[in-house]
């Protein structure tokens, strides 16, 4: 019997009761800065913590943040489940269950997860509750235990939990009464804690019109976001609002097309069938050459994706808002005010902020987080600012200089330089507030400055695209162009300068040394 996907249940990090210094390796894990996460916990797990042995375990069992050592990894979750760790408990059970690093023992897997559900362990209580809904390990069938479950696990805001209290509302199961309105609501929420499965059934509800009034582009969006955290089947909806015209989009066979054709040849059997299926009722509306640029559009369909997920990370409010901390971006002074500009999603959800080297705070004055800017004030300290290159923007083939401050802690404490071009001048999605290049930006490059071989300011970093998915995307970088930056500055009347001299190309290394004196490290802490 093959286990559906929706059953298939992530581990998260508990903060509770945990140390100061434990604490802040938790914080790292869920954050997943799985390095910093290792050299929080190495020594409180060496000394016998038990929540820090249980979350070294698992990145030691996976490889996150350094080398396997699958020995110590069950060394580890083992002590700690010993030591009273419900965490742990729950982690042991499921390695019995699978087999992973322990002996395959069904029958102690499914005592030790459900100790931990009755210990209040939510990811245990949604685990249970699944499979009493399903009959699964041996669990006699029985929706309205399986309710119970779920609603003490999604009290506790666990996201599978409240997709599963979504399908029950939805269905009228285990005694409710059926209300498909309430349904989508526990949908969006468990979407909104990044729950893919309750991604999907959101943007199904507001496809299908389904306890609200369809609307195509709501659905788009939660589709879109679905499919950025690796839900496949989402393509097919995707590519069905655009073969029906569900929700008031216009149909476009074009598009259906291209979704229909990238779905991952991996996929699920159903999913691939449903997906060919899709092709040939929409292939038959298509001309040769609408074939050809659907073909093509297929290609970019990944890249798409990509940035709806950054850009819902970008944009949207967490439901539960949460303080940032350790969290490190680059920026670039703009003004003698001790104006600096950085990305929004850096400073997002910051407590404090401040600029390194000089370790001084810094008040955020500003957000934009449509084009992902933020404004930030340096009192009582001044640096050199940078000047904006005069006329047009950058042209494709220029050449360009990125100074910042990536990879905290592996590669220098300074600032870090790399050079490309412009490839193209509009980012994913052709959005013509950024463009692309090939300079390589890495995570806490956000923020920093592009230059042109004039060294003059034409942009900052926005983001990078991940080498995953169908197509492994190698080098496509974006930067936030120089006319949008600058709207941003004039709407808070910053006096950035722009250079009117007859501009002079300079070296490499002279670029380096001015870029340097205006570049900071912003800093969440």
């Amino acid at each position: 019997m093959r286990i559906p996907p929706y059953l298939i249940f992530a581990l998260a990090t508990l903060h509770a009761g945990a140390q100061a210094d434990v604490a802040e390796g938790l914080e790292a894990h869920s954050k997943q800065r799985y390095t910093d996460a290792r050299k929080e916990l190495a020594e409180p797990a060496e000394q016998g913590d038990a929540e820090a042995m249980v979350v070294m375990g698992e990145m030691l069992m996976r490889g996150q943040g350094g080398a396997r050592d699958e020995l110590k990894a069950r060394d580890y979750i083992q002590k700690a489940q010993a030591a009273g760790s419900v965490r742990a408990t729950y982690t042991l059970g499921q390695m019995h269950l699978t087999g992973n690093l322990v002996n395959r023992d069904e029958a102690r897997g499914v005592a030790l997860v459900k100790q931990a559900a009755e210990l209040r362990y939510p990811q245990a209580q949604a685990a249970l509750g699944s499979w009493i809904s399903a009959g699964l390990f041996g669990m006699e069938k029985n929706e309205a235990t399986a309710l119970a479950w779920f609603k003490e696990a999604a009290a506790q805001n666990n996201a599978t939990a409240m997709g599963w209290l979504g399908s029950y509302y939805e269905e009228g199961k285990g005694g409710l009464t059926m209300d498909k309105l309430v349904a989508l609501d526990w949908y969006k929420k468990g979407g909104e804690r990044a729950y893919p499965y309750a991604m999907e059934s959101a943007g199904r509800m507001y496809a299908l019109g389904r306890g609200v009034s369809a609307d195509g582009n709501e659905a788009l969006r939660w589709f879109r976001r679905a499919v950025a955290a690796g839900y496949v089947s989402s393509y097919n909806w995707i590519a069905s609002v655009y073969e029906f015209g569900r929700g008031g989009v216009a149909k476009s066979p074009t598009l259906a097309y291209a979704w229909y054709a990238a779905v991952p040849s991996n996929a699920f059997a159903e999913t691939l069938k449903n997906a060919n299926e899709g092709k040939e009722r929409v292939q038959k509306l298509l001309s040769p050459a609408d074939l050809e640029e659907a073909t093509k559009q297929s290609k970019t369909v990944v890249s798409q994706t990509t940035a709806a997920e950054l850009l819902a990370k970008i944009n949207s409010t967490p439901a539960t808002p949460t303080v940032r901390k350790g969290v490190y971006g680059s920026g670039v002074v703009v003004s003698r005010q001790g104006d600096i500009v950085t990305n929004q999603h850096v400073v997002q959800g910051c407590e404090k902020v401040r600029v390194q080297p000089l370790g001084l705070d810094v008040k955020v004055v500003a957000k934009d987080a449509k084009n992902d800017l933020a404004l930030l004030r340096l009192e009582g300290a001044t640096l050199p600012p940078t000047k904006f290159r005069s006329g047009k923007g950058v042209r494709m083939g220029d050449e360009l200089v990125v100074v910042g401050y990536p990879l905290k802690g592996i590669l220098s404490s300074g600032a870090v330089v790399t050079t490309g071009i412009v490839n193209a001048l509009t980012g994913f999605s052709d959005d013509t507030s950024a463009f692309q290049m090939s300079a390589t930006v890495q995570p806490g490059s956000s923020g920093g400055p592009i230059f042109d071989h004039n060294g003059l300011l034409v942009g900052i970093v926005r983001a990078r695209m991940l080498p995953s998915g169908p197509i492994a995307a190698q080098n496509v970088n974006f930067g936030i162009n120089q006319a949008t930056l600058a709207s941003f500055l004039d709407a808070y009347s910053v006096d950035y300068a722009v250079n009117s001299a007859a501009s002079k190309t300079m070296s490499l290394v002279d670029i380096t040394a001015m870029a340097q004196k205006s570049t900071v490290q912003v800093e969440c802490y």
